[in-house]
């Protein structure tokens, strides 16, 4: 009689427990279906570019990989990508410049250090139509013109002028091999007079009839966004010389205004809204190869929107993003490797 009980029941509970053990399975294998979407819909897959993954369908993707921040502080590359890391070296940008510094004969860059301004004595010199000697780049350089000699030494803030000490406001320094003064210290050395264009942002010697423009790097450059054209133009001493399709934010999400460029990050890690972080070079990590952040948004801390590269670039050209702009991975590095913190960033509709 017991016998007979406990059959059936065996029986029920063996069907019951391969129907858990099936669903169990079916489980994971969602799972598993579910993190492959994931990772290829994060990765850029331009056959699923509005899909949403499963399990986080509340929150579409392109908000999910637009709604996070700039972390530089662990970006560690996963894999080698360095190969996109070519085409900056003998980039567009390097090729309009060095034509556009051959028409630019009233114009050069200068340097600023701890908020004084320098510009090359060479360029000096050569303004002036003087020689310019200089046994090594540490060594002491002679200028010698029609005004007579000037003797400065680098990292001293003593010079002399027909032997006669010039004392200096802030030192000469060496930078990149390459000797530098003090803008404003050309008068007291050469005679020269100095003043500072607000409007063009240059400084201005006169000598004569002679006028030289000294332009720091930060402000010889501009970038311009125009949010319906999807486009970034990039200006050299007021000359276009570049226009690259980007992404751009949908709606107002990339911010109308006058902002700067103010850090800036190779292969930078990624911190996901949800808390995640993704380490730079991997390949959820939307923020690609470089990363220059702007101030935008109010933002002083240059993390929050931001000019960077993309793992999806079928999405250049279009106005998708949750405000940054996306570049190609090598145009990304270009403009890295040329523009300077500090640099203006205009965006108009």
């Amino acid at each position: 009689m017991n016998g007979q009980e406990t059959g059936p029941r065996d029986a029920a509970l063996q069907r019951v427990g391969r129907l858990l053990l099936g669903c169990l399975v079916a489980y994971f294998v969602l799972v598993v279906a579910d993190l492959a979407l994931y990772e290829r819909v994060l990765a850029g897959d331009s056959t699923r570019r509005d899909a949403v993954a499963p399990g986080v369908a509340a929150v579409p993707v392109a908000q999910r990989i637009r709604a996070g921040s700039f972390d530089p502080d662990e970006g560690v590359p996963v894999f080698e990508q360095r190969e996109a890391d070519a085409p900056a070296r003998q980039g567009e940008l390097a090729r309009a410049i060095a034509r556009l510094k051959g028409q630019l004969r009233d114009t050069v860059e200068g340097r600023r250090l701890a908020g004084s301004s320098y510009v090359g004595a060479e360029d000096v010199a050569r303004f002036l139509g003087a020689e310019l000697h200089q046994a090594s780049p540490g060594a002491p350089a002679t200028t010698i013109s029609t005004a007579g000699m000037v003797v400065i030494t680098p990292d001293a803030k003593q010079a002399e002028r027909n032997y006669k000490p010039v004392l200096l406001d802030e030192p000469a320094r060496l930078i990149d091999e390459r000797l530098y003064v003090p803008t404003r210290a050309v008068t007291a050395l050469y005679e020269v007079a100095v003043r500072w264009d607000e409007e063009a942002r240059r400084f201005i010697l006169k000598s004569g009839e002679r006028e030289l423009r000294v332009a720091m790097p930060e402000d010889i450059f501009d970038l311009e966004v125009d949010r319906s054209d999807r486009g970034l133009k990039i200006f050299y001493g007021g000359h276009p010389i570049a226009t690259w399709r980007m992404c751009v934010g949908a709606g107002n999400n990339t911010p109308i205004g006058t902002f700067h460029i103010q850090n800036k990050g190779v292969w930078p890690g990624w911190r996901a809204y949800w808390g995640e972080f993704m380490p730079g070079g991997s390949r959820r990590n939307p923020l690609g190869a470089r990363w220059l952040g702007t101030t935008a948004r109010g933002r002083e801390t240059g993390r929050v929107i931001g000019i960077h590269g993309t793992n999806q670039p079928s999405s250049i050209g279009r106005r998708i993003s949750g405000g940054c702009m996306r570049l190609t991975n090598a145009h990304a590095i270009e403009l890295y490797d040329t523009i300077p913190i500090g640099t203006r960033v205009i965006i108009h509709e």
